[in-house]
């Protein structure tokens, strides 16, 4: 199991971050590595809302069809929670928004488990007793993201909050 945490603080409104965090089509313009994103059950906002997503691997697109994006939490302006089912991977995603004075702080929160042993082996990095509950490499992609998250939200909003 890894895990995953992610925080900053954006000068907008919680409404407007959401708006932006929310728009699924959107999603692809801040989440590294995926090219298409697309709402596929009658819910279309809410619990149970669930989503398709096409990711690129390495400089091929990979859809991944057995995979489902189903939102478990959500209560609008302040929490989303999303789990991923791909084989041998379940991702747990939990993104909170929380006012303030000057605008959202806003928390990515991930979980991932590995269905596969020899899986969850390579994917930590060695230490001692197996090694550290975090990686790099996955940090990295949330960081990424979360800083196009920002810009992106910053882009779509005309002034910052005060």
């Amino acid at each position: 199991m890894l895990y995953v945490t992610v925080e900053a603080s954006i000068l907008r409104r919680p409404e407007i971050v959401w708006e932006v965090l929310t728009d699924v089509p959107g999603l692809t313009a801040w989440v590294e590595g995926l090219t298409e994103a697309e709402i596929v059950s009658e819910e279309k906002r809410g619990v149970g809302m669930q989503v398709r997503v096409t990711r690129r691997t390495g400089k091929k697109k990979v859809h991944i069809s057995e995979a489902t994006c189903e939102v478990t939490a959500w209560r609008e302006n302040a929490l989303i929670a999303v789990e991923t089912r791909v084989p041998g991977l379940l991702l747990l995603d939990r993104v909170t928004l929380t006012p303030t004075k000057e605008g959202t702080d806003i928390g990515f929160y991930a979980e991932l488990f590995f269905g596969n042993s020899v899986a969850e082996l390579f994917a930590r990095p060695a230490g001692m007793l197996g090694g550290s509950l975090e990686d790099p490499a996955v940090q990295g992609i949330y960081e990424r993201s979360v800083e196009a998250f920002v810009k992106r939200v910053e882009a779509l909003s005309a002034k910052p909050y005060r």
